[in-house]
């Protein structure tokens, strides 16, 4: 291949990953809007009591649907994979399945475990690496599924005064986080697989970290559930920004989840 051809080729990718990051960027302020439009505006503009909308369940299905179902689970497979593939009976209906799923996972308890068959399929049949369906080495994968579960003791020790173990009510608190609460699924793929992984390709992976865990910080701002019962919204900050370290580290979503799996198991134990 000639200089020319070569100096081509490369100005053809930059010019690909400049538009798939400005696009997840775009993708990310749509979801922020519509989450502040239902967290604060529908309740503003219908003169709900905001308590109450926060709790209820019509919000919840709005929220499920819109962004759990819409924003994290569709849209990244959608501009990852393209409408050609996603139409095709082999991907949609197993993406509907899972999309039902994650709107109606509260009241029924890990069936949100269905999006993550879902997820292990379609990449089997589709090849979601480009979503961080991927792994560098197992060594250096397993290192950093460790080292959180070691920030995780850290954090309980800090947090606890004594030291009793919570064997059990640790594994099932973890259990559910990791199979039946799809915000550790679908929405840690959207937030690294997703935005992390198109963004890293434009901007200072030194400084990406920090930019994602504000992008995070402000969605959970705008839910006045979290203001209600006292969330630290610093804690979550440096969780989320940690975690995005983890992935532009590793560049796998498999060991994303499996290390806020063991840091969540970790981190109650005491």
């Amino acid at each position: 291949m000639s200089v020319a051809n070569e100096d081509l080729v490369y100005t053809d990718v930059e010019k690909i990953q400049k538009k798939k990051a400005s696009q997840a960027f775009l993708v990310w302020v749509l979801f922020f809007t519509a989450t502040v439009s239902i967290n604060l505006l529908i309740p503003f503009a219908l003169r709900i009591d905001l308590h109450a909308w926060t709790y209820s369940s019509q919000k919840g299905l709005i929220l499920f649907s819109v962004d759990y179902a819409g924003f994290f689970l569709v849209l990244p497979l959608l501009l990852t994979k393209g409408w050609y593939t996603v139409r095709k009976p082999s991907f949609l209906i197993p993406l509907i399945a899972a999309a039902v799923s994650v709107v109606v996972w509260y009241p029924l308890r890990y069936i949100a475990s269905v999006a993550i068959v879902v997820y292990v399929y379609l990449h089997w049949r589709f090849d979601l690496s480009e979503l961080g369906f991927r792994s560098k080495g197992w060594v250096g994968d397993l290192a950093t599924i460790i080292l959180a579960g070691c920030l995780g003791l850290i954090q309980a020790f800090t947090a606890s005064n004594t030291l009793q173990l919570t064997v059990l009510p640790a594994f099932y608190s973890t259990f559910f986080r990791m199979f039946g609460n799809p915000a550790s699924t679908i929405e840690n793929l959207f937030y690294f697989g997703f935005l992390t992984e198109r963004l890293a390709n434009r901007w200072n992976r030194y400084l990406l970290p920090f930019l994602v865990g504000a992008m995070y910080t402000m969605h959970e701002i705008s839910n006045p559930e979290y203001w209600y019962e006292g969330y630290s919204f610093i804690v979550i900050f440096i969780g989320v920004t940690v975690f995005a370290a983890v992935y532009l580290w590793r560049r796998s979503i498999i060991v994303t989840w499996l290390s806020d799996g063991l840091q969540w198991f970790a981190s109650r134990l005491l």
